[in-house]
């Protein structure tokens, strides 16, 4: 890593910096590719026109011109170009390559028709970077060469096996593929799809990418560079369905099929399928029409359904003939036709006879396989000759059973192919190389070609220097589909050697730049998948000095919130490797569908400043209107400096920024740079960039001592001069320079003035004799604050007219703002005068705090300046959380926090022998902290030297929380008893403890019960503790006493139940005692002076029972006798006696 390198990435609302918002020129054709790319050279751009192969050159003074407009334009055009040019030379040339397809001989290629032009149009040189391998074939040992035929071959058919998950496969499959193409024309295929899925637009299987491609887009024009078209090669499976296969094998059968089409597809671009399926019945599984769709083609296979029953091999070989092969079903006379019978046993059931069928006219030129399966062929002879008579020679194929059908299916495979008459690894070498997808030109007359497709689509790149040609690419293990040679460039490394440069944006999924030079190669990898890491390149030499310095590497679909896009920045070590640096280029993060870095370019020296600057493409930013973003070069990097979008020059377009380069002066000698977007091309002017740097000189610089106290009708003054100073050019003409005066700016009371006020504003004509101002005279008013300086403020810029274009504008990474100080002297015995003031006269009012009870804390400075004086002293105070401050006295403190106070002493000056007392209240927080001991701490700092400490302190104190709780118990019932003589009875007992007060700080507390039972002849059962959650179950220790353990934060009711069984009682003071007692951390909590130790006491007594029969039996009898007493009296009273008279006297007889 590079710690000195600083990349600025922050991008920032600006109105602009060098580059003129309003295009001075605009190009614009029918094609919506032209703009895609863009070329710088000597006179304007070239910028090519995909759609039609032509390439223009666009210059200021005139419009578009065709450039070799004679040339024949080439059949088979496909609308993919690309343009590269040396700008710098002399005699300027220009390569440009069209891709054009061919097929001859069944024999697809897809390749670029490159051209070396002079800007004149003339044609130098034509190549084909294929056709130039092919000559220098026998030049094998370049050690980054593609392997061997052979050897490629074999890899390429491996890779192509289909995975063991069908199911897994066909995920992959999408039949809306865009095809390797420059991001540009991406974003035209893909309408620019704003989701997350990154990958979706490069993913999707290899049927559809060559289907799609190959044939579907075959008919690109009219007339296509070609023999007569080949009608290509039908191959029709005739499949068993009977019910003696099993479903599992005739799922195996269809695998098979699958596998076959899905790797046959991958070399044979005109090879179409159809499938019959008999059993009791025929059917057409897949006709030759269902091959539009590959993805489509394979899904009907996976879907058939086995018929069952009979065998009727014959009649489904005559359907083939009679309603497959036939133009109505999208058979071609003149193709190559293929059957191939899938069965496991004899013909059973069929009315049609085997060689009646297989002697049909229509069976001429048809080639046949047979393939027999399991027992039912291989233990049965007539089964082995009917499928011998179905095959030609050498065509028959058997196996033991379903399971090893893939051991055929290379061979059969193989011979597929050489029937239709590929070469072998055609498909997987330079025929669909797109050779020339990118091109660049070098100073020693070498060029580069990237071959995304070549071997699979793993890529490659074309080295020509003279008439020697190496294919650089990636070793014999190289994943496919990784594209590489979708950008290249070359990097100028001292003394002498060149590196050549390639992108692979699909490599390793995360994509890849390979560095190829003549002792090794390495790959940068990129950190994201899905981001197209490698798509765009820009080799960067920052300092002029024709070396490469850096390497920008685009990642254009790079996803955070949707696809941002990024730039990667690596530099060029002494090693002449590449290294990341710290930092990446990135554009607005408010824009999530942006594609920063679809297009990157060094665009020249636009500000002048002798370092290269460079402009990034993010075609999608609002709503894919795009924008460019320019970054300024400087000695340890780049710095963000403008943002450019059509809205700021009121024009719609879309995809703007898509392709972006530096273009040649203007005839005013105003850099400029071009700009792509779909369809057109804009050219900016720059405005030439002027550094000015004020000089700036004061008279007197300092204010002395018998001056400084100085009354406003003084005379004193102060002299000002200003002179802008140009550095970067001599001025030829006159610049209007407005600038601005603030004095003494940021101060309460005024100490400078000029004409009575405080603020100068005025104009100055700069020219290349007069760039002093006249002598600015500045009146002193005197100083309360004489420590602070007087700070003048200077701000500038140009004066620019209305409606008249500007000639320069000022450099936006030189300030303009430029601040001066004027002094004051100072009284001091020494030069750099030392204070002496002490924090030791100062003591704090606690040393042990109880959060709760404590109700403040303070502390009482008592300060004196022993020495010289002190400027702007000060006291700065930190203290925790749990104090707040509340009073303060003698001084003024501005900053007053939750943390932090910070006291004004004396200010601005404290003298020499001068005093003073300050005094400060905390009040305590009611809050928790962990804190067990903290501090206030204290620092006294004077300004007299910059920021210098005077003296520093610690106060500490201890921290404790309240806990105000106090422990009661009860016992219910508190007696328990049994009579003399009587039956022990159990009975319950229940002890309660409980606390009084709250624990509000959350202190743990520990409750202890010990329950001792003072009795011999008692029993003691105790049934239940609660709370539950907070109490332990019982114990007993050696003395034989219950413990209880409760632990709470909650000041919970603790209930014990017991059960009492008394057998006897022989003591008076026989009892059962609970003891509570509770404990906390007192380290950190502190109670009241209470007892923590609670007895409850339960009494155990016997009850004496004393029993009298003579007291009882007396009376008893003189109960009675004292009841005959009674009724003799009332007998003699005559009670009884009147009541019978009374009765005879109502009675009537």
């Amino acid at each position: 890593m590079y710690r000195g390198l600083l990349f600025m990435i922050g991008i920032w609302s600006v109105t602009g910096f060098n580059i003129q918002i309003k295009p001075v020129k605009h190009f614009k054709k029918d094609d919506p590719l032209f703009g895609q790319t863009i070329t710088q050279s000597t006179d304007g751009v070239f910028v090519p026109s995909p759609k039609d192969g032509t390439l223009f050159r666009c210059t200021l003074n005139d419009e578009c011109v065709e450039v070799n407009s004679k040339d024949e334009k080439p059949k088979g055009l496909r609308a993919v170009a690309s343009v590269s040019s040396l700008p710098s030379e002399e005699e300027q040339h220009v390569m440009m390559c069209n891709q054009v397809r061919t097929q001859k001989s069944g024999t697809e290629d897809l390749n670029g028709d490159c051209k070396l032009m002079n800007p004149s149009g003339s044609l130098e040189k034509k190549t084909n970077p294929v056709a130039l391998v092919n000559n220098n074939n026998s030049n094998n040992n370049n050690h980054y060469q593609g392997a061997r035929t052979g050897q490629d071959l074999q890899r390429m058919r491996r890779d192509a096996q289909p995975d063991s998950d069908s199911e897994a496969k066909d995920k992959d499959y999408d039949v809306n593929v865009p095809l390797p193409s420059p991001a540009t024309n991406q974003m035209e295929n893909e309408k620019l799809n704003n989701n997350n899925n990154n990958n979706n637009h490069y993913r999707g299987g290899r049927i559809e990418k060559v289907k799609r491609r190959m044939r579907r887009d075959a008919q690109l024009d009219g007339d296509t560079d070609e023999d007569e078209e080949d009608p290509g090669t039908e191959i029709a499976f005739v499949l068993d369905g009977s019910g003696s296969i099993q479903r599992d094998d005739f799922q195996r059968a269809k695998d098979f099929m699958y596998n076959v089409m899905f790797n046959v597809w991958n070399t044979c671009f005109d090879c179409n399928f159809a499938i019959v399926q008999y059993g009791s019945k025929i059917r057409t599984e897949l006709s030759l029409l269902d091959n539009e769709n590959g993805a489509h083609s394979l899904q009907k296979v996976k879907e058939i359904q086995q018929i069952y029953n009979l065998t009727k091999t014959a009649s489904a070989i005559h359907h083939v003939v009679t309603d497959t092969f036939i133009p109505e079903n999208g058979s071609k006379n003149d193709s190559k036709k293929i059957i191939i019978v899938l069965s496991d046993g004899q013909i059973l059931g069929d009315n049609m006879a085997l060689s009646d069928v297989l002697n049909m006219p229509q069976m001429k030129g048809v080639t046949r396989y047979s393939i027999g399966v399991g027992d039912g062929i291989l233990k049965n002879t007539e089964a082995i000759q009917e499928m011998v008579a179905i095959a030609d020679d050498g065509k028959f194929f058997n196996v033991s059973n379903y399971a090893a059908l893939d051991d055929i299916l290379s061979s059969l495979q193989q011979s597929i192919i050489g029937i239709e008459g590929t070469q072998q690894g055609a498909g997987f070498q330079f025929q669909l190389a797109e050779a020339g997808f990118s091109s660049h030109l070098m100073q020693d007359n070498s060029y580069l070609f990237g071959a995304v497709g070549a071997y699979d689509w793993s890529g490659g790149v074309f080295l020509q220097s003279g008439n020697t040609v190496q294919f650089l690419n990636d070793s014999n293990n190289g994943p496919k589909f990784s594209y590489l040679g979708y950008s290249v460039t070359s990097a100028k490394v001292k003394p002498s050697k060149t590196l050549y440069i390639s992108g692979a944006p699909r490599y390793n999924l995360t994509g890849g730049v390979f560095i190829f030079n003549d002792q090794e190669k390495y790959v940068l990898q990129g950190d994201q998948v899905g981001s197209y890491f490698g798509s765009v390149l820009c080799a960067f030499d920052i300092d002029k000095d024709e070396y490469t310095d850096y390497l920008l590497v685009g990642a254009p679909h790079f996803h955070l919130n949707g696809e941002e896009g990024k730039v990667l920045v690596y530099k060029l070590n002494q090693q002449g490797r590449f290294e990341s640096v710290s930092s990446e280029l990135k554009g607005d993060e408010r824009q999530t569908f942006a594609r920063f870095g679809s297009a990157i370019a060094s665009i020249g020296d636009i500000d002048g400043n002798k370092f290269n600057d460079v402009a990034v493409g993010a075609p999608l930013e609002a709503d894919s209107s795009g924008s460019i973003y320019i970054y300024n070069g400087f000695k340890h990097g780049l710095n963000f400096s403008q943002k450019i979008s059509p809205s700021d020059f009121g024009m719609k377009l879309v995809h703007f920024g898509q392709s972006v380069s530096g273009a040649p002066a203007t005839a005013s000698n105003k850099a400029s740079i071009a700009v792509g977007s779909k369809g057109e091309v804009l050219l900016f002017e720059t405005i030439p960039v002027i550094v000015i740097k004020p000089d700036i000189t004061i008279t007197p610089a300092v204010i002395p001592l018998n001056q400084q106290m100085i009354e406003i009708s003084s005379k004193f003054e102060i002299m000002y001069h200003i002179c802008f100073k140009v550095i970067n050019e001599k001025l030829q003409f006159k610049l209007p320079v407005k600038y601005q005066i603030a004095l003494d700016s940021g101060v309460n009371k005024m100490r400078l003035t000029v004409d009575s006020k405080d603020l100068l504003e005025n104009t100055f004509t700069l020219t290349s004799d007069a760039e002093c101002s006249s002598i600015i005279h500045l009146k002193y008013l005197g100083c309360f604050d004489c420590f602070s300086p007087i700070k003048i403020k200077l701000n500038f810029s140009l004066d620019q007219r209305p409606n008249e274009d500007p000639k320069r504008i000022l450099d936006a990474f030189t300030p303009t703002e430029v601040v001066k100080e004027i002094f004051f002297e100072r009284d001091c015995k020494v030069t750099d005068c030392k204070p002496k003031i002490t924090l030791s006269d100062s003591k704090i009012s606690e040393t042990s705090i109880i959060i709760g009870e404590t109700q403040s804390l303070s502390i009482n400075f008592n300060l004196t300046n022993a020495e010289d004086p002190s400027y702007m002293t000060t006291l700065t105070l930190t203290f925790p959380s749990i104090l707040s401050q509340k009073k303060i006295e003698g001084a003024t403190c501005p900053v007053k926090n939750d943390s932090q106070i910070q006291c004004n002493l004396q200010h601005p000056v404290f003298k020499r022998g001068a005093q003073t007392n300050l005094f400060i209240l905390w009040q305590l927080n009611d809050i928790k902290s962990d804190l067990k001991i903290s501090d206030i701490t204290a620092n006294l700092t004077s300004q007299n030297r910059g920021s210098e400490i005077l003296d520093s302190k610690k106060y500490e104190f201890a921290v404790k929380y309240s806990l105000p709780i106090q422990l009661t118990g009860t016992a219910s019932p508190s007696r328990l008893s049994i009579e003399e003589g009587g039956k022990g009875k159990t009975q319950n007992m229940k002890f309660s403890f409980q606390f009084a007060g709250e624990n509000k700080y959350g202190a743990t507390i520990s409750v202890v019960v010990t329950i001792t039972k003072d009795t011999f002849k008692t029993d003691l059962d105790i049934v239940s503790v609660a709370p539950q959650k907070e109490c332990g179950f019982p114990q007993i220790n050696k003395v034989k006493e219950y413990v209880i353990n409760c632990t709470m934060t909650d000041l919970q009711e603790i209930i014990i139940n017991a059960n009492v069984l008394i057998h006897d009682v022989q003591e008076k003071q026989d009892k059962i005692t609970a003891v509570g007692t509770y404990s906390f951390d007192e380290t950190v909590y502190a109670a009241k002076d209470t007892s923590r130790t609670i007895p409850v006491e339960v009494i155990i007594t016997k009850l004496h029972v004393t029993t009298s029969k003579g007291a009882i039996i007396g009376g008893s009898i003189g109960g009675f006798l004292l009841l005959f007493i009674i009724i003799a009296i009332l007998i003699k009273c005559g009670f009884f006696r009147r009541r019978r008279k009374v009765d005879q006297a109502q009675s009537p007889n």
